[in-house]
């Protein structure tokens, strides 16, 4: 065999592994963009009333009977039914583990009435136990119940077992206060602020809330550039606390934090959750999730304070990632204890 039929052979061999890897590497974007789309699940809508609004969302549906059923609950911010495509990794997750999801569009988003701006947590739960006996409606001797992120930490600690089977939060803070200052002093120290710096930017923030938003407080108070429905959001519910309703929790819940949470302070949440909830139900778990954000992606990847911030190399690895952007075992983790909670039996309120 001469050298050129070598050569080419050497050459045709290496287009063909080219061609194996460019193909591989195709199917494997593809297959991770799926997670990115809903369009093909099984759906149907979602629609019911609370407060005197219509609200209008989606439900989800495995591919086989589900074994338990959920609605997720949004954090701040005027958010759709499945928070501008970012729940989309998340929903299909859960479908592919049997768990049926519904979500909607908050008050004044999308095609729903009125005006999320001008809700209570208070009632925010209420809306929450609309939609779970909207779900119950649909399922029969499936188990039910609630996930939430963030802000839903002062939201589904006031649902009870004539509501739901179970509850899983992910990110919650106890007090709003406490929240603010925790998310103040991270965002400043990561501006390489010191301590002392810090604590005086605190201090001066407490007081102007205290005029802003106190008691005594009129619209005029408001702070430069706020518009009157978030300053009487803020105003209504800046003093939220959820000590007490986790006292009289009496369902089982899966309260979960990422370790590198730069929104709540995870340890100091936890720890609360711990105390307060120390003997209500062994089903319950106060879990610290390692090398996980606060929505529980990879820290390494995804630790930013607002989605807002993410550069355009995290928004298009986000894209390809799918669910494989969040923690390694956040998701199963949830998943398996949601599929514990359906082998525990029909719910004695249904």
């Amino acid at each position: 065999m001469s050298v050129f039929q070598v050569t080419s052979m050497k050459f045709r061999f290496g287009v063909i592994v080219a061609l194996v890897v460019a193909m591989v590497a195709l199917g494997l974007a593809v297959w991770r963009l799926a997670d990115q789309d809903l369009s093909w699940r099984n759906s149907e809508p979602f629609d019911f009333v609370s407060g005197g609004n219509a609200i209008t969302g989606t439900l989800w549906l495995p591919d086989d009977d589900p074994q338990a059923a959920i609605v997720l609950v949004h954090g701040d911010g005027a958010q759709d039914r499945t928070s501008d495509d970012g729940y989309a990794p998340l929903i299909n997750a859960f479908l592919d583990h049997g768990i049926a999801v519904a979500a909607w569009d908050k008050p004044g988003v999308g095609p729903s009435g009125g005006n999320w701006l001008h809700q209570s947590m208070t009632d925010r739960t209420d809306e929450t136990r609309a939609a779970l006996r909207n779900l119950h409606k649909r399922f029969d001797r499936v188990a039910l119940g609630a996930v939430g992120f963030s802000q839903a930490g002062w939201v589904l600690p006031g649902l009870t077992r004539d509501d739901a089977d179970f509850l899983v939060l992910i990110g919650a803070a106890v007090s709003w206060h406490d929240q603010g200052d925790y998310y103040t002093r991270v965002r400043l120290g990561r501006e390489g602020m010191d301590r002392e710096a810090i604590a005086q930017v605190i201090a001066d923030q407490h007081r102007a809330d205290d005029r802003a938003f106190g008691p005594d407080a009129q619209a005029s108070d408001a702070p430069a550039g706020m518009t009157p429905d978030r300053w009487q959001f803020l105003r209504r519910n800046h003093g939220a606390d959820a000590r007490a309703a986790l006292g009289r929790l009496d369902l089982p819940l899966l309260a979960i934090w990422g370790e590198d949470d730069l929104n709540v302070d995870a340890r100091r949440n936890a720890a609360i959750y711990r105390e307060i909830l120390a003997g209500h139900d062994a089903r319950s778990r106060i879990v610290i999730w390692p090398d996980a954000t606060h929505g529980l992606l990879k820290a390494n990847a995804y630790n930013w304070q607002l989605i807002e911030d993410w550069p355009l190399s995290a928004e298009l690895r986000f894209v390809l990632e799918g669910r494989y952007a969040y923690a390694p075992g956040a998701l199963d983790a949830i998943m398996d204890w949601i599929k514990d909670r359906s082998q525990d039996g029909k719910a004695s309120w249904r």
